[in-house]
């Protein structure tokens, strides 16, 4: 084991140190070595300053190793060689001192503030070497005084649009007393654009607004004046002619179904001849051959209706919600100068919009064959699957799966069985509410959805069979951009153990495990809220937090102390019986149960993230079954979880039991902690450095294995387990492979310090300096995906 720590010290130095960074830096050049910001103002950090320095310092792993200079290094000098030429491509080339970009970066800088209010700021660039052939660049800050807002006033050549934008001036951004911000009168513009842009104004833009600065009033203050123009100015025999800003109504709403893009080219006019007409709710509805889709469910997707006024922000709903049914490849909306209906004043401007919808295919299927991770045990399948976008065209979203692996799993000695796994699922989901009765243009509030879902799966393991049949209806809504909620009012897990080995029961038939291994009955109803701010393709820093909440066995409780049966169990080795209640013939469990996933992402640089997560589950048991369901149970280790321990290798607790053969670790309570930095390295691969921090705890004594297993305010954290560990990525277009290592630092279990005096005192938890590491103390973690 030491050996291995040996060779990944010697590798880093070896990159560190035997690779010169100035291998290939020129006599009368210097490597950069860093880009120093001083004399910033109190009010802008330094890191603001990045973006306006156009030469930085090469990249930096762990904030130390420039791996990606050591690569380019190298290279030799022989670029016809394809091993020097991968080295320099996937390598990063030495950063040299520009002086003519260090001066155009303190000119950036400059201005950047005076467009934050320092007017008579001044930024001069030098050069500080540092050895013979490095040297860093210092960007002086000479800032001087911040101005400030003193007075705000508006006017408009259009005295209906500065009624408009008086009468909402409370909602402004400048405020009087606050730093002069070009970026905030800039925002002004953009909310002005907004509000105009939502009351009917269809061709107003930020253009027509622009702002007068007088700074020549003293004291560092200055007058804001914001203008805003008329529409139009233009050369008319010699005069300027100006147009007022017109408001605009929707006149026809046109829905193009099934519009194709290469017969509108190819064909041009005589493509739009071949469309029918229907005409719904006041709508168009154009279409070629027949009808795929209901037309209800795009009028039912639309914010815009014929006679209201244009509203940029009903557009980009509708937008979205057209595109959220998964018919449509692209939704095109677009507006056209319309004549006045006959009933409308001549004065009035109207637009006809029109929806173009590109269809996207409806049917697919797949079959994959594929390396699997479930839980962090290893194995290989396959798996069918169907989808169909518009079942019954109604955009009803309907997919049906079947698979079947074989997965190896360890035991304690470190032998590996087998898992066998056949099932299948399938899932319909409504864009609406299952409900008896109406809301009016309930779907462009909340798009809401209602999943129904069917599953089975059957599980053949060396020490039992299990069966699980599933069923649920769920509703879900978005509240906002970035909120989803979900209730399921009903789910039921039927569960069947036909096959118990005997020495596997004789095991745990005096334990609190064995109610996890008999036939049980779970009805629960649930409530999920997620909140997302991540946005797929872009390197921004997110939030992400997921809560749940699940009640089970109530109702069929009540149902059951009235029809059901009541069982006493035959007496165990101690004489003890059990008393409960069956439905159909099985017992059913009740439980409450509560988890929180919270995820922060953060991207300090282009070539690295870090990632934290913290989560905290709790579920109590009552009533008719004393345990959670082995399937509500909680475990750690593997490779989502504390990656230095095995899948349910780890706890409950400090809990041990030297004689357990199989890891099979589970509780009522599980906490915890994780930071991860992930690092591009080269090509598709990529590196992390990860620390895991948590445990799982029992919550009731009369069920607990031991009293060092149960979850107690004043010692759950001398319980927490400590690991840390590297990882490697590969990131192909559409998953990642991750290999990661994890490496134990503290282990919460209660062992002897000598193995022939197990009443003598405890080891030390902490393993790094009280005792040598072994290959027990190393996990070897192969997933598919991101651990968080």
């Amino acid at each position: 084991m030491k050996y291995l720590i040996y060779y990944i010290l010697l590798f880093t130095l070896w990159m560190t140190v035997a690779c010169s960074s100035v291998k290939n830096v020129p006599e009368d050049a210097y490597l950069l070595k860093r880009a120093q910001v001083k004399n910033n103002p109190r009010s802008i950090s330094k890191d603001r300053f990045k973006p306006f320095i156009k030469q930085n310092e090469n990249l930096r792993i762990f904030g130390i190793l420039k791996f990606h200079l050591g690569l380019y290094n190298l290279a030799g000098s022989d670029t016809t060689k394809g091993l020097n030429r991968w080295l320099r491509r996937v390598g990063e080339a030495p950063v040299l001192y520009d002086s003519l970009q260090a001066r155009q970066s303190a000119g950036y800088i400059e201005t950047f503030l005076k467009n934050k209010g320092y007017f008579h700021a001044h930024v001069h660039d030098s050069l500080v070497p540092v050895s013979k052939k490095k040297a860093k660049v210092v960007y002086n800050i000479q800032a001087g005084n911040r101005f400030k807002i003193n007075q705000i006033n508006y006017g408009s050549e259009d005295t209906v649009v500065g009624k408009l934008v008086i009468e909402n001036q409370k909602n402004s951004l400048l405020k009087e007393g606050r730093p002069f911000d070009v970026a905030v009168h800039d925002a002004e513009r953009q909310r002005i654009t907004h509000q105009l842009r939502n009351m009917g104004y269809y061709n107003f833009s930020k253009e027509f607004i622009y702002y007068r600065v007088d700074s020549s009033i003293g004291d560092f203050l200055v007058n804001d004046s914001i203008i805003i123009k008329n529409q139009h100015r233009e050369l008319y025999r010699g005069k300027d002619t100006t147009y007022a800003h017109n408001t605009y109504r929707i006149k026809d709403v046109f829905f193009r179904m099934g519009y194709d893009t290469h017969r509108a080219l190819s064909q041009k006019d005589d493509y739009f001849e071949l469309f029918d007409t229907l005409q719904i709710n006041n709508c168009h509805f154009l279409y070629v051959d027949k009808v795929e889709v209901n037309p209800d469910v795009l009028y039912n997707s639309s914010y815009i209706l014929p006679g209201q006024l244009f509203r940029a922000d009903l557009v980009d709903r509708t937008q979205s919600l057209l595109s959220s049914l998964k018919l449509y490849r692209y939704v095109n909306i677009r507006f056209e100068d319309a004549s006045p209906p006959d009933t409308a004043n001549a004065n009035s401007k109207w637009l006809d919009c029109h929806i173009q919808l590109i269809p996207a295919k409806h049917q697919s299927y797949s079959i994959d064959i594929e390396g699997i991770n479930s839980s962090g045990n290893l194995g290989a399948g396959g798996n069918f699957k169907y989808q169909h976008k518009n079942l019954f065209k109604g955009a009803e979203e309907f997919s049906f799966s079947f698979g079947a692996s074989m997965q190896n799993q360890n035991n304690r000695q470190g032998l590996s069985f087998s898992t066998i796994e056949i099932g299948g699922e399938s899932d319909i989901v409504y864009p609406k509410f299952w409900m008896p009765f109406k809301i009016p243009r309930f779907r462009q509030r909340y798009n809401p959805k209602t999943s129904l879902s069917l599953a089975y799966s059957y599980q053949r393991r060396p020490d039992y069979t299990r069966t699980i049949a599933n069923g649920k209806i769920s509703y879900l809504w978005k509240a906002n951009k970035h909120t989803t909620h979900v209730v399921t009012p009903l789910s039921v897990n039927l569960v069947r153990m036909p096959v118990v080995e005997v020495d596997f029961w004789n095991l745990i038939k005096d334990t609190y495990l064995r109610f996890s291994y008999e036939d049980h009955l779970i009805s629960s109803t649930a409530y999920s809220i997620v909140y997302n701010e991540q946005q797929f393709d872009q390197r921004k820093n997110f939030w992400y937090a997921n809560l749940n909440v699940e009640e089970s066995g109530n109702v069929l409780d009540l149902a059951a102390r009235a029809f059901g049966k009541k069982v006493t169990s035959t007496p165990n080795e101690n004489g003890s019986t059990d008393t409960y209640y069956e439905v159909m013939g099985i017992r059913y469990a009740q439980f409450v149960q509560s988890n929180i996933d919270i995820r922060y992402h953060h991207y300090p640089s282009r070539i690295s993230s870090m990632a934290y997560r913290f989560y905290l589950g709790v579920g109590y048991p009552y009533g008719n079954l004393a345990v959670l369901p082995f399937e509500k149970r909680y475990f750690a280790g593997g490779a989502n979880s504390i990656r230095a321990w095995p899948v349910r290798g780890l706890g409950p607790g400090s809990y041990n039991d030297p004689n357990a053969s199989y890891y099979n670790q589970t509780g009522d309570i599980k906490l915890e902690m994780n930071a991860e930095y992930r690092f591009k390295l080269f090509w598709v691969l990529e590196g992390a450095l990860f620390l895991d921090v948590g445990n799982i705890y029992t919550i009731r004594k009369d069920i607990s294995p031991d009293e060092n297993a149960l979850f107690k305010f004043k010692n759950f954290t001398d319980k927490l387990a400590v690991g840390t560990g590297l990882g490697l990525r590969f990131d192909v277009k559409y998953f990642v492979f991750r290999f990661d290592t994890g490496l134990k630092l503290r282990d919460p279990m209660d062992i002897p310090r000598d193995e022939l005096n197990p009443n003598g005192p405890l080891r030390n938890k902490w393993i790094m300096g009280s005792r040598p590491y072994t290959w027990d103390d190393v996990a070897f973690n192969f997933a598919i995906g991101y651990p968080f």
